[in-house]
């Protein structure tokens, strides 16, 4: 019998089959030989009413089903096309209990056949997809999606999504094909037997694999040969050719903005003069390709490198993808560009070919496994930051870098991206790379002393976080479950494994360093419990994460001397376990081990040693005072008891920042779209140590029209925030986002300055289900990343959406994807931040005023960031509402609607605000 596939999809009114949910639509689409051969679809009457929100999901209300049959009706018919058949669904654990249920209601016995999960396919075929949503990989794949959410249309392309991965499976090379069958056995999905038709295709084929490389039974992308530099003479247009004539990219619907070439022409006479510069580029600019084709043009008038910082993997991801292939089809010559990253941003595939070989049952571990033996038939980076992998797979990502000392086998992604770098005209890279580079004893990037740094408001954040230092208990935990004992299947027992096939007798040692094991984690459970109580009886009442900071040198009393005495403990005993390995490692390497391949799976020397630095890196935490670092305890009020961690900050890096990255490059070109605040660049010049460099700085205003697009609301009959409880303002926040959401019908984006104030208010509007028709999304409440949160919030017309932090900017959302921005608090830090604290004293001891050298500098950048989601395109209107009346109120107030580009700006009563944006809009 041929294979056949039943492939379905189905609209219900809820999430929770067994709690009365109903399938109130059904589309199923069936396929043989890579054809669509038979179609059903049908409307269910689900007998129970259908929520707001999934009628505003589906477009499917209650009048579209209230003539449609019953599901036992029909289950029959359905019933009868499963027969002899694979179920295939998109999440088809989802489906799959829906259908068992309505078949178990109608009197029908389960569905007892294979089925297959097509985002677990998706995941394993499009391992560095951006997201396995249907409607994104019907985008990747050019297959036409016309009606999301709709059964008939979702079955339709998921069918056809179904056929494109089986086809991609194909291709794939035999021996990666291979890897596959041996573990497909731990996926969801019945892939066994596909996979092993595709296998006695293959080998009676002999489909060619000349596109392949093989390193130890794993199948490579091969790859392409490193572009030498262009020696020839050619007589190619100048950049000041290039800027004299039309001014016209070659871009479909491409507007003239003035701002874009005026910032050409001071990045190309910064880099040309060897300046530094500071751009603030206004949302619109087009700035990616402002500074990107005047770099292109001097890199190849001077022969000289340029590289480019950026600090989000998104940036980097555009410039790659869409920005650079562009620029290559303007300038009139052959444009070389490579990425460099850390190394431990590279697979290191003799890491990954042991942990293939080790047996995991672990599904997360064993679905990484397919993804990264899929992706290296595609990379030809080795940048794991193209990978798309679950959370719980990200956890043992660390195991497969590269680190300091591997420098592998001849197939090494790290040294081919040097290569890369090296003959490049443009090399990006990131900010951390950046910092690693000037501060390394051998430089890591190649010759250059031209850079451009985009996102450079983060430059400083950056840095903090590279020179300082932080140990979590999570990751001491993980090192020490890693090493295990004797009798476990942790990198101890596989070294005394290894010992025994060798004959060789070290079991007193081996036991040695089992027991300083178990000492260990048991001291480290109890360090790290302590330190949490330590910080939790200090922290301020209202605040729901605790971030307490400490001062060595003035703690006192007998919960930090019993820390103290423990922490030497800890130390002591890791030194112990050093000295054994460091034994181990000499009979290892005396007896001609290291060279053996079983070492490859054998990581017990580099565990330890890790975990030595760890522990070195808490003891200077808390032993050391050097008053220009600050150190901190964080720990979660609700969280596990020793979900705890210690971190440490520099607070003053402008000496670094003059002395290693200003004086010793040309030109330094830094831009943003938050660099100024009430219109000068004091503030970023002052944290960056440009003072004495007397850097060119320009502000390009945005080209949208802010007081015809935007306009700026201040409720006066909000509560001041200090006169109420956070409670209290949490009710008011709610009360007021309700109030406007009814009015506008559109979607929201409400940022936060706290967690805790989000989830008071998320709770307020739940409790009272105020937010109606508009589906509500928090952040930290529904699980997922900003970017997932985000997309989910893209599906709904009506819609809020709820944020703190990452939220504030890098959410893209034009058009009718936002109508209004609520602003519930001033984005000032909180009174508790530890590194504004110790920065404050820094400054108040130097006799500055810290509340305008630094608190109000860095809110009011927060605040342009905030505004700045609303506008993105010519097209876009809406409004920000910012609920602390201290905008208006307070003599401060001032700096940060200076900040912004010109708009109007009201103050009166929530009701007569609506009234205004009502008729504005």
């Amino acid at each position: 019998m041929k294979d056949r596939f039943v492939i379905m999809d189905l609209e219900t009114t809820g999430n929770v089959p067994k709690k009365g949910d109903r399938i109130i639509q059904l589309g199923m689409v069936v396929v043989e030989n890579g054809q669509i051969i038979e179609r059903f679809s049908s409307f269910f009457n689900p007998e129970r009413d259908i929520p707001p929100f999934v009628q505003q999901l589906t477009n499917i209300n209650e009048q579209m089903v209230a003539d449609a049959p019953v599901f036992a009706e029909e289950a029959a018919k359905v019933v009868d096309m499963l027969q002899q058949s694979y179920f295939v669904a998109h999440n088809v654990s989802f489906d799959l209990q829906f259908l068992q249920e309505e078949l178990h209601m109608a009197g029908f016995p389960p569905f007892s056949g294979p089925t297959i999960d097509t985002v677990e396919l998706a995941r394993i075929v499009f391992p560095d997809a951006e997201s396995y949503k249907l409607s994104d990989l019907a985008k990747l794949l050019c297959i036409a999606h016309d009606q999301p959410h709709h059964a008939d249309s979702d079955a339709e392309v998921t069918a056809k999504l179904f056929i494109a991965l089986l086809d991609r499976l194909r291709q794939l090379p035999l021996v990666t094909l291979q890897h596959l069958k041996r573990l497909s056995a731990y996926l969801k999905s019945d892939l066994y037997s596909l996979l092993d038709n595709m296998i006695m295709e293959k080998m009676t084929s002999l489909a060619d694999e000349k596109s392949y490389i093989f390193y130890h039974g794993v199948a490579l992308k091969k790859p392409a040969p490193v572009q030498k530099k262009d020696k020839g003479d050619h007589k190619w247009a100048t950049f000041a050719e290039f800027f004299a004539g039309p001014r016209v990219l070659p871009l479909a619907h491409y507007e003239r903005r003035d701002g874009q070439w005026e910032m050409m022409k001071l990045v190309y006479e910064a880099l040309e003069t060897s300046q530094h510069a500071l751009v603030e580029a206004g949302t619109g600019i087009g700035k990616s390709l402002a500074y990107l084709i005047p770099s292109a043009f001097f890199a190849h008038e001077r022969q000289k490198r340029v590289v480019i910082s950026t600090h989000t993997l998104q940036l980097q991801q555009q410039l790659l993808e869409r920005d650079i292939p562009f620029v290559k089809t303007i300038v009139p010559f052959p444009l070389r560009v490579a990425v460099l990253k850390g190394k431990r941003n590279y697979l290191s595939l003799d890491k990954f070919v042991a942990f293939l070989r080790e047996h995991h049952h672990n599904y997360d571990v064993v679905l990484l496994k397919c993804q990264l033996l899929v992706w290296l038939t595609k990379t030809e980076t080795g940048d794991m930051d193209e990978l798309n992998v679950s959370s719980g797979a990200r956890l043992f990502l660390p195991l497969l870098f590269m680190d300091e000392e591997d420098n592998g086998s001849k197939h090494n992604f790290f040294l081919r991206a040097k290569q890369r770098a090296e003959e490049a005209d443009i090399v990006i890279t990131n900010h951390a790379f950046l910092l690693h580079d000037v501060t390394a004893s051998t430089p890591l990037l190649p010759d250059y002393e031209h850079i451009v740094i985009d996102e450079a408001h983060h430059l400083e954040d950056v840095a903090s976080h590279y020179f300082g230092q932080q140990v979590d208990y999570v990751s001491i935990r993980l090192l020490l479950t890693r090493i295990g004992k004797i009798n476990e299947n942790g990198s101890l027992a596989k070294l005394m494994k290894l010992f025994e096939r060798h004959h060789l007798s070290a079991e007193e040692r081996f036991l040695r360093c089992e027991r300083l094991v178990e000492e260990l984690q048991f001291e480290c459970d109890e360090l790290f419990r302590m330190m949490r109580r330590y910080a939790l009886a200090r922290k301020p009442p209202e605040s729901g994460r605790c971030r307490y900071r400490i001062e060595p040198k003035t703690e006192s009393g007998r919960q930090w001397s019993a820390m103290k005495e423990l922490l030497w403990r800890v130390r002591d005993h890791v030194a112990q376990l050093v000295d054994e390995t460091k034994r181990l490692r000499a009979v290892f390497i005396q007896n001609e081990m290291e060279t053996s391949r079983s070492n490859k799976s054998c990581s017990y020397f580099s565990d330890v040693f890790a975990l030595n630095q760890i522990v070195d890196a808490l003891f200077d935490l808390m032993e050391s005072d050097d008053p220009m670092i600050v150190r901190w305890i964080e720990a979660e009020e609700k969280g596990a008891a020793n979900a705890t961690a210690i971190y440490s900050q520099p607070i003053q890096l402008d000496e670094f920042f003059a002395e290693r990255l200003f004086m010793r490059k040309k030109s330094v070109v830094l831009t943003s779209a938050t660099l100024t605040m009430n219109g000068s660049f004091s503030y970023i010049i002052s944290r960056l140590g440009l003072s004495d460099f007397y850097p060119v700085c320009q502000t390009i205003p945005s080209p949208f029209s802010f007081k015809d697009q935007a306009i700026l609301m201040v409720p006066s009959d909000f509560p001041s925030i200090s006169s109420v409880s956070l409670e209290e303002y949490a009710s008011a926040v709610a009360d007021g986002v309700t109030q406007i959401a009814e009015r506008i019908k559109g979607k929201m984006l409400v940022l936060f300055t706290s967690y805790e104030l989000l989830r008071l208010t998320a709770a307020a509007m739940n409790m009272d289900e105020r937010s109606g028709e508009h589906v509500l999304i928090a952040q930290g409440i529904q699980s997922g990343s900003a970017a997932k949160l985000t997309r989910v919030f893209q599906q709904f017309e009506q819609a809020i959406l709820f944020g703190t932090s990452n939220f504030w900017e890098g959410v893209d959302l034009p058009g009718d994807e936002l109508s209004v921005v609520v602003i519930v608090r001033l984005p000032f830090a909180p009174p508790d931040d530890p590194v504004i604290s110790a920065k404050s004293e820094h400054i108040r001891a130097k006799g500055g005023n810290p509340f305008y050298e630094l608190s109000l500098p860095e809110a009011v950048l927060r605040f342009k960031q905030g505004v700045g989601r609303l506008i993105r395109t010519k097209k876009d209107k809406g409004a920000v509402f910012v609920l602390d009346r201290r905008l208006t109120s307070a003599s401060y107030g001032k700096y940060f609607l200076n900040s912004l580009p010109p708009l109007h700006v009201y103050e009166q009563s929530l009701d007569q605000l609506l009234q205004k944006l009502e008729n504005w809009l």
